[in-house]
């Protein structure tokens, strides 16, 4: 009989445990196939959470082998936790779908191209090789060509690239670009002391917006605590299945924090936050589990400090939202920000949609799936525009910057804007000329 790996340490094993009870609690009632965007594009059970957990129990059980074909259909998987939210029975999804990929990627060939593998698991963690990486098209951009390299780099169809400058926000930063001070004092009356995750890809291309969080959380209350040694979270390994590198970067990330005195560690992307909170299964000696009670997404923290200090400007918007997934069914936060958003003078909210379908982003994913990420996007895309909204606003940048491929072109198409950028808006931080950081 053939059984998954055991992992070794206590921590890994009572994940593994977990899957196996977690196989057990699908009662394959069917509830979540109306929520999971990769069934909705072929009706196909091979590409829904309960065939997906029926094949990673026959191989499990010995009565399917581990093949590229099977590997396939899990890679399909957007890993959105649409379905967990959709779940009767709490089936934790989220665990069977990376245990079963860490399994599968040490016996079959990985789905990243060779180059963009390289890419992804060498520069995309750190956020300074990400700026070097970058320099050739900051350069382009400096001199006004960038969008005409971008178009060339499309057009000749250089694969993963090609893909990849999609996805570039409105402006790429410099290798020499200041970082964040080690400590931001709060405004006003300090009510708390946090300290803030920057991330890789966050810092690497978008230290506009980390600044903005960085003024908001301070704005609020807070003194705010950047460790210089953070790095990245250790996410976008552990969603290819990469726990060995998924564990080392998780460490490394607590350690950069081990010594500061704070209430709570704060992330500003959705994915990040969902990871870190699931750091009990990923860092031994009870180090992970400390370093998780305490991460915070920042709605959920600002939520509850604007309540005493709300935003005052006035900001005449009709404004879609749209939740990011690993925001709302990963961490299951759905009332914080939209309590924020609904907090802005002037500011009126609507629903996007069919919201709890991924816009087919989902880190990587638009890069390595693309047909399918494609149509998802345009999917999310026609259901923004039909919303007549001013605006549409998420909490992670990757969605924007998915929606902003969707978007191009489109007649009648908002503007795009991170929830940071529309709160700093409504407390004063910008003017509502600022230029769209995504």
């Amino acid at each position: 009989m053939m059984a998954l790996a055991r992992p070794t340490s206590p921590a890994a094993e009572r994940a593994r445990i977990a899957t196996e009870e977690g196989l057990l609690a699908c009662i394959h009632c069917g509830l979540c196939l109306t929520t999971c965007p990769t069934y909705a594009l072929g009706a196909d059970e091979a590409d829904s959470p309960r065939g997906r957990i029926y094949f990673i129990r026959a191989v499990r059980e010995g009565r399917a082998d581990p093949t590229r074909r099977l590997k396939l259909h899990l890679d399909r998987c957007l890993a959105c936790f649409a379905c967990e939210t959709a779940c009767p029975s709490g089936v934790r999804y989220r665990d069977l779908i990376g245990d079963a990929r860490e399994w599968m990627a040490k016996r079959l060939p990985s789905r990243l191209p060779f180059g963009f593998g390289l890419f992804f698991r060498n520069v995309l963690p750190d956020a300074r090789r990400l700026r070097w990486a970058m320099l050739p098209l900051w350069i382009m951009q400096a001199l006004g060509l960038r969008q005409a390299v971008v178009g060339v780099i499309k057009a000749l169809r250089f694969t993963w690239i090609s893909r990849s400058v999609e996805f570039l926000p409105a402006r790429i930063p410099s290798p020499w670009e200041p970082r964040l001070g080690e400590v931001i004092p709060a405004k006003g009356e300090r009510r708390m002391r946090v300290g803030f995750m920057t991330g890789c890809v966050m810092e690497g291309l978008f230290p506009d917006l980390n600044r903005i969080y960085a003024l908001l959380l301070s704005e609020l209350g807070c003194e705010v605590v950047v460790p210089r040694a953070q790095g990245c979270c250790g996410a976008l390994a552990h969603h290819e299945g990469e726990g060995a590198r998924a564990r080392k970067l998780a460490s490394r990330l607590v350690d950069s924090f081990a010594d500061l005195d704070v209430e709570y560690v704060v992330s500003n992307a959705a994915g990040c936050g969902a990871s870190m909170k699931e750091y009990a299964h990923l860092v031994p000696g009870g180090r992970g589990e400390a370093f998780a009670r305490k991460v915070r997404d920042f709605t959920e923290l600002a939520a509850v400090l604007a309540k005493d200090r709300p935003p005052s400007h006035e900001v005449r918007m009709r404004i879609a939202y749209q939740e990011a997934c690993h925001l709302g069914h990963a961490q299951k936060l759905a009332v914080p920000p939209r309590e924020l958003i609904r907090s802005i003078p002037g500011v009126t909210m609507v629903e996007t949609p069919e919201q709890e379908f991924c816009c087919g982003s989902a880190g990587i994913y638009n890069i390595v799936m693309g047909r399918r990420a494609d149509a998802l996007k345009a999917r999310k895309a026609a259901n923004v525009v039909a919303t007549g909204a001013d605006a549409v606003v998420t909490a992670n940048p990757g969605c924007l910057l998915q929606l902003k491929s969707g978007l191009e072109g489109v007649q009648g198409a908002p503007r795009l804007l991170h929830l940071g950028e529309l709160l700093a808006m409504a407390y004063g931080l910008l003017g509502h000329r600022q230029k769209n950081i995504v």
